[in-house]
């Protein structure tokens, strides 16, 4: 299928983007950040009663560097040729503390966000592919991931790779 603008023609959709999936590391803090803000922008101008701009860096060097020391998370990131295309963010869960509960070893994918230029290239599907590899050599049981309602695109991504709604969070301003 053809997509047409008003200057060019393009194949639609987008070929898949020569991309490689590795752990982040601190030499890709700015690129890291520049992601985190697409991501937060996203959800300030969905939600902006529930959001708001930083004050200072989308994320602090400390927290990203917790996240890739810690042996319980990690970053994953889609490199391109032209720096980073996306990124991943992982997290243990501690496990539940009500008796009633299965024991469980949840994986928690916190942030996935793809740089606006390079989505609809499978760089989500891949970063996806990797999480769900790292949660299993971690011998995690699940990997769950929070969606806002308004992010339907997200929705329907992670619906087209497997999840499915578990619970229904509702809230009520007081």
């Amino acid at each position: 299928m053809l997509h047409t603008t008003e200057s060019t023609i393009e194949a639609w959709p987008p070929a898949a983007l020569d991309i490689r999936i590795r752990t982040a590391a601190m030499r890709d803090y700015d690129e890291l950040c520049g992601l985190f803000d697409e991501l937060d922008a996203l959800h300030r101008a969905a939600r902006p009663e529930m959001f708001q701009a930083f004050d200072g860096p989308a994320r602090s060097q400390e927290q990203v560097a917790r996240l890739l020391s810690d042996r319980e998370s990690t970053i994953l990131v889609a490199g391109a040729a032209d720096g980073l295309a996306g990124l991943a963010v992982l997290v243990t869960r501690p496990p539940s503390a009500f008796a009633g509960a299965v024991p469980r070893h949840v994986i928690e994918l916190d942030n996935l966000v793809v740089r606006e230029a390079c989505r609809g290239r499978r760089v989500g599907r891949r970063l996806l592919s990797a999480a769900v590899e790292w949660a299993r050599q971690r011998r995690a049981t699940h990997v769950e991931v929070a969606v806002h309602e308004f992010n339907t695109d997200a929705v329907r991504f992670y619906a087209a790779f497997g999840f499915a709604p578990s619970v229904e969070r509702m809230m009520l301003a007081v």
